[in-house]
């Protein structure tokens, strides 16, 4: 199978307060992933440049598509803590989606993308579908990309993936399957630094297929080490 990709975006909403989420996510969420299980490779979190919610993100490279189904991962929602339950329960958003991997633009000697050791500071996230064409579309969609960001300054790395899962909970998701629709793909860009210039902007969307969904940008709060890339504290493993 293809490897996967992992985007959670949340919104603590008014019955949890910062604090309490981030305490959450740090001491007991992440850990539970990424200090047991290799088929994490990478998990970093992310807060919104942008003013817009959801606030937060977070992102992990996966070695498989069939870890998304496999007893190890799938029993850490299956037997959440009564901690972490109650807190779900109380999250004005919680949007999971599980991607595909498509393609690549390539590692960089600038960042290691998610990694704790010089990591990306800032991410542009695209979703979109497309009216045509489907994957055949949105894989030349991505290789016009990724040769226009080559003269762009700010830009690091693009890496594209097709939305294989996703579901949406919360205080604040609306009851109905219309609620769960999300678009199809998405474009991870990786940028040094934010506001994205205009040359950017021009030239991360190339193409008339491309129905544009939403575009977020996101500033680094973390990147974890983790048992995959062998640099977990002693303490922590």
């Amino acid at each position: 199978m293809a490897p996967g990709f992992l985007l959670v975006t949340a919104e603590p909403g008014a019955q949890v307060t910062l604090d309490e989420f981030q305490d959450w996510y740090n001491n007991e969420h992440v850990p539970l992933r990424l200090n047991y299980l290799p088929s994490f490779l990478t998990g970093a979190r992310f807060s919104a440049a942008d003013s817009l919610q959801p606030s937060w993100l977070a992102v992990y490279d996966i070695d498989d598509t069939a870890t998304f189904s496999h007893e190890s991962y799938t029993r850490l929602r299956a037997n959440r803590s009564p901690r972490e339950a109650n807190l779900v329960q109380r999250l004005e958003v919680l949007d999971r989606r599980t991607y595909e991997f498509v393609s690549d633009s390539g590692e960089s000697a600038l960042s290691s993308s998610y990694k704790p050791e010089n990591p990306t500071s800032a991410l542009v996230t695209v979703s979109l579908d497309f009216a045509d064409g489907g994957d055949e579309a949105f894989r030349a969609w991505a290789d016009e990309a990724f040769v226009a960001l080559r003269g762009v300054d700010e830009w690091i790395r693009t890496r594209t993936y097709k939305c294989i899962d996703n579901l949406k909970s919360g205080m604040g998701v609306p009851k109905g399957p219309e609620a769960q629709i999300v678009p199809k793909y998405l474009a991870v860009h990786e940028v040094s630094s934010l506001p994205i210039g205009a040359a950017f902007s021009a030239t991360a969307n190339p193409g008339s297929k491309a129905q544009v969904k939403e575009t977020r940008t996101w500033n680094l709060y973390r990147a974890y080490p983790c048992v995959a890339q062998g640099n977990l504290p002693v303490s922590s493993a």
